[in-house]
C-alpha cells in the first residue's frame, strides 16, 4: 500500500479543528437543529452493545432506532432493550451493517463490534457520510490507526474513539500534572493486562442464527468456540490476537490513554521500545520511550504513576494544580463522552477522543505487543511506518486480510 508519510498524517490531523461540511441533518448555518435527533444505528450486540445501548438511550440527543448483530438471538435481544427504554416497537433490526450505511434515515453508527472490525466498519460509514462513534481499542494495527484517520479525514466525518475513561477517570489529573506538580515529566509506569496470545480452542457447534464467518471477518478462519467469541470483560476474544491485542490494548486504551492525556503525549508514539532486564532497560517492566524523552513502563504496582523531576503522582493520589491550566475538555461542557460525541456531531467539530488520539494511544499499545512477540528491541519510524532494520517486526505493522473483508482507503 502507498505509504501515508507522517507529516501529511499529521496535517490531516490538525488536533481541534472545526469539521467544514454539512451533515445529512444540517440546518441553516451548517449546524444540525437542536430540536432534531441524531437517528443512530448500533452495529455489534455484545456485552459493550448494551452499554451502548443504555448510554445512547439514555441521552436526548440521540434517537437509537436500529441494531445490527451477525446473530440473530443478540440482535432480537437489542431490539427488545431499545424497544422498551423507548416504549414502542419502533427498532430495526439488520444483520449486514452494509444495509444500515445504504439507509438515508441513518445520522450516525455506534460500533461496539470486537476491534478486529473496528477499522473496516468505520471507512465504510465514513464514506457513505455518517459520523462514527467507535469503541475502543480503536484499531487492531499500526496501518489501520493511520487508514481510519485518513478516513474520517478524507471524508470530513465527527469520529469519536469510545474510551469514556480518558477524561472521566483520568482526565482530573490534566491539570495538575502539567502544571507542574512533579516538575518535569520523567516516567510513566502504567499497570495494566498483558498481551494478546494465540487462541486454539477446540471447535464447538456453531449456534443456530449465527453466521460465524462474518464474526471472523478479516481474522483468519477459525473454528467456532463459545470462549473465541466471548465478550467477557475478563476473557474472550480480548485475550486473543487474532481479534485484539490483548489486555494491555483494552485496558490500554483507558489507562495510558488517560496518562498521556494528562501529560499532554497523547498525541505522539513511541521512537524505542527495550526490552526488561536488560543493559538498556534494567528494569522488569517492557520500556518505551517518547521523542521528548520520557519512559513509559508496561506494569507497575499502581494503576498509573507519574515520576518527574519534583516528585511522583499516583492516580487518585490528593493534590491540586500549581496555576490554571487550559487543557482539552469535552466539548458544550459535556460531563461524558457521548454527550461529547453529541455536541460535536450537531456543531461539527472533532470531539475529545477524535479518531487521532485513538489511533495513537492504540500504536503504544501495538508497538508494544509486536515487542512481546518479536522479543526485539525496536526502533519505530512513524514517518515510513517501519521498524529500523527489522523485517519480522515490521510485518507485523499490518495483517493479512481475510476475503471478502478486505478494507482500504
Amino acid at each position: 500500500m502507498k505509504k501515508l508519510k507522517r507529516r501529511h498524517f499529521l496535517a490531516l490531523s490538525a488536533l481541534a479543528a472545526p469539521v467544514v461540511m454539512p451533515g445529512k441533518l444540517l440546518g441553516r448555518e451548517g449546524f444540525v437543529p437542536p430540536n432534531e435527533k441524531i437517528h443512530l444505528a448500533l452495529i455489534g450486540k455484545g456485552n459493550r452493545g448494551n452499554d451502548h445501548i443504555g448510554m445512547f438511550c439514555g441521552n436526548p440527543d440521540f434517537q437509537l432506532t436500529a441494531v445490527c448483530d451477525c446473530w440473530d438471538a443478540h440482535m432480537r435481544d437489542g431490539k427488545s432493550l431499545i424497544d422498551r427504554r423507548y416504549g414502542n416497537h419502533d427498532c430495526r433490526m439488520f444483520q449486514s451493517y452494509e444495509e444500515i450505511l445504504t439507509r438515508k434515515e441513518f445520522d450516525a453508527i455506534s460500533i461496539a463490534t470486537p476491534d478486529h472490525w473496528h477499522t473496516k466498519i468505520a471507512l465504510e460509514a465514513c464514506r457513505a457520510g455518517m459520523d462514527v462513534f467507535s469503541e475502543k481499542p480503536l484499531t487492531l494495527t499500526l496501518l489501520e490507526g493511520r487508514q481510519i484517520v485518513a478516513g474520517a479525514r478524507k471524508y470530513n466525518r465527527v469520529c469519536s474513539s469510545g474510551s469514556q475513561r480518558v477524561m472521566e477517570d483520568y482526565g482530573y489529573m490534566a491539570p495538575i500534572i502539567q502544571s507542574g506538580v512533579v516538575g518535569e515529566v520523567r516516567e510513566i509506569h502504567v499497570g495494566v493486562g498483558p498481551a494478546g496470545v494465540d487462541c486454539y480452542l477446540p471447535e464447538e457447534p456453531t449456534p443456530e442464527g449465527l453466521d460465524w464467518d462474518r464474526w471472523l471477518g478479516q481474522a483468519p478462519w477459525a473454528p467456532f468456540n463459545a470462549e473465541r467469541m466471548s465478550g467477557s470483560y475478563g476473557g474472550g476474544w480480548r485475550r486473543f490476537s487474532d481479534y485484539g491485542n490483548g489486555f494491555l490494548a483494552d485496558w490500554g486504551a483507558h489507562k495510558y490513554g488517560g496518562a498521556l492525556y494528562a501529560c499532554g503525549m497523547d498525541h505522539m508514539v513511541p521512537v524505542k521500545v527495550f526490552q526488561p532486564n536488560t543493559e538498556a532497560n534494567p528494569s522488569n517492566e517492557m520500556l518505551a520511550v517518547f521523542p521528548n524523552g520520557v519512559k513509559v513502563y508496561h506494569g507497575g504496582p499502581h494503576d498509573i504513576t507519574i515520576i518527574g523531576t519534583e516528585g511522583e503522582y499516583r492516580h487518585r493520589q490528593p493534590a491540586k494544580p500549581r496555576h490554571a491550566v487550559n487543557v482539552r475538555r469535552y466539548h458544550g461542557g459535556a460531563t461524558n463522552i457521548v454527550a461529547d460525541f453529541a455536541f460535536c456531531v450537531r456543531n461539527r467539530l472533532r470531539p475529545f477522543q477524535d479518531f487521532f488520539y485513538g489511533a495513537r494511544t492504540a500504536a503504544l499499545c501495538q508497538i508494544f505487543n509486536i515487542a512481546y512477540k518479536t522479543g526485539h528491541d525496536l526502533t519505530w519510524d512513524d514517518e515510513n511506518m517501519v521498524f529500523v532494520g527489522d523485517e519480522v517486526a515490521t510485518r507485523m505493522v499490518s495483517r493479512p486480510q481475510r476475503a471478502p473483508y478486505t478494507f482500504e482507503v
